[in-house]
């Protein structure tokens, strides 16, 4: 099993000084782990570290033992801007993510039409990205992220854009993708719901500098794709019980800090 690791990671920049201090995390494929907390705790240079868009100033970050020394086709993104190109298709868009496999166009692009329709979107690979709706184009960049068979797929608050309901349809499909594409995903959110519903593993970051102070194993994404609906699941006291927990967690020592 890929595992992705960070050992004693800490991030300095120059113009604010230490973002984050003291990281130590493993997650692997199979595992859903969500990072929550205030602005400012270092949630997406998190993200940018396992990325390999940063080098941490002081520890090592790993993949399966070899230091991640910058980006690579194991650790696919997904933004909260999808990125797309807007004079491709969307079939195009999915099988852009192909071109440096070697594979013929009309193999890339059967294999662009099989990822539209993991994610809903089947029988629309004709269509230009400006004739989609926001969740539509979500599900696009993240069937072109997953293009490349990932290990990992990191995604910044990719539904931080979208209204209420089809945010909630989103995360019932990233669930479903999750499921079925069998990587290790780490998503960044504000939203303490969505990271409850969705996580295997939930993180919560503290500010000044960014530092894990709660990493809690929760079970609700799976008990959803077991076959209970969303509903039920966020209705349950442990869930809301929890879910108060974190959101204290959040903002534990922001009176004094304002004070």
């Amino acid at each position: 099993m890929s595992l992705l690791s960070f050992d004693d990671v800490s991030l300095d920049y120059s113009t604010q000084g230490a973002v984050l201090s003291g990281i130590g995390l493993s997650f692997g494929r199979g595992e859903f782990l969500t990072v929550i907390g205030r602005s400012g705790s270092g949630k997406t240079s998190l993200l940018n570290l396992a990325a390999g868009f940063l080098a941490p100033s002081r520890g090592r970050i790993t993949l399966d033992g070899a230091p991640v020394t910058g980006p690579g086709r194991e650790r696919a993104v997904v933004f909260q801007d999808d990125a797309l190109f807007p004079w491709l298709t969307v079939r195009e868009n999915v099988a852009f993510a192909l071109r440096l496999s070697g594979r013929l166009r009309a193999e890339r692009l059967d294999r662009a039409e099989a990822l539209l329709a993991g994610v809903g979107l089947a029988g629309q690979g004709g269509k230009r990205i400006w004739q989609l709706s926001g969740g539509q184009r979500q599900r696009v960049g993240i069937a072109r992220a997953l293009a490349a068979d990932p290990a990992f797929l990191l995604m910044d608050e990719p539904l931080g854009a979208l209204d209420a309901m089809t945010r909630d349809r989103m995360q019932e499909l990233l669930l479903r993708v999750w499921s079925d594409s069998g990587a290790g995903v780490l998503l960044i959110t504000h939203s303490v719901e969505e990271a409850l519903f969705l996580a295997t593993r939930v993180l919560v970051l503290a500010p000044d500098p960014g530092r894990i102070v709660i990493d809690r194993a929760v079970y609700y994404g799976q008990r959803f794709l077991d076959g209970e609906t969303s509903r039920a699941l966020r209705a349950e006291p442990g869930f809301i019980a929890l879910r108060e927990e974190l959101v204290d967690a959040i903002h534990a020592g922001e009176e004094a800090n304002h004070a």
